[in-house]
């Protein structure tokens, strides 16, 4: 055989270098696509992280719907005036024509409240949220006023006494917010409202013409007829 018709010795190295080239190109492949699939992964993960976070912060307000605030039980009503004798068991009213304190402070919406307005009538329903007659007569109330019983131009209030966190129904703000209750909340961290407006039971009324001077009060369930008597 002659010299041109012999194979030619096939370079040394080519094989395997290509061969490792490839095997290089598919691991850096397979490398991109884990890392993909990680980056995927942790920005789902990140975004589970601020739902649960923005539901924790939704939970801790106390309230159902997620707008119920969290305004400390403790804060405090201010009274200013002469406080009315508590409430006789029977007899007329010795309260009946007097001036009603005048009660301020805090809502359980955070805003400034005072009760009653100037010039304005008003009923003023103090609550417990441990008392299971409060707790009859709220759906009651909310029920008469969602039907148009009360009055144009009167106003009904309420104030949030007695907050035990040991007892039942609490917080009263979670309550009220689940119950859909509609009128302002003054807060009566340390129940000097109460005092000052005479309470002897719960729930308890006060009613207030618009001179400011008490027209009656009431304590225990009220049905509508009653709610509608007083307005």
């Amino acid at each position: 055989m002659s010299p041109s018709s012999r194979q030619r010795p096939r370079p040394k190295g080519r094989s395997t270098s290509t061969s490792s080239r490839r095997s290089l190109y598919v691991i850096a492949g397979v490398v991109a696509v884990v890392l993909l699939a990680l980056g995927v992964a942790l920005v789902a993960g990140s975004g589970g992280d601020d739902d649960t976070a923005t539901d924790t912060t939704s939970d801790a307000t106390g309230s159902g719907g997620g707008d119920a605030p969290a305004v400390p039980d403790d804060t405090p009503a201010t009274v200013e005036g002469t406080p009315l004798p508590p409430l006789p068991s029977g007899g007329s009213d010795p309260a009946t024509g007097t001036a009603m304190p005048t009660l301020s402070g805090t809502t359980l919406d955070g805003e400034a409240i005072t009760i009653p307005e100037p010039g304005r009538p008003t009923m003023i329903l103090f609550l417990a949220h441990w008392c299971p007659h409060c707790q009859a007569e709220v759906p009651v109330v909310q029920q008469w006023v969602d039907d148009g019983g009360l009055p144009d131009g009167v106003d009904l209030a309420t104030v949030s006494t007695a907050v035990d966190s040991r007892r039942p129904n609490y917080p009263p703000a979670e309550w009220l917010d689940d119950e859909g209750w509609t009128a302002p909340v003054l807060v009566d961290g340390t129940n000097a409202a109460a005092e000052a407006a005479g309470l002897t039971g719960f729930p308890f009324f006060v009613a207030v013409d618009g001179e400011g001077n008490v027209v009656g009060r009431t304590s225990g369930e009220l049905t509508a007829e009653g709610l509608t008597a007083i307005a």
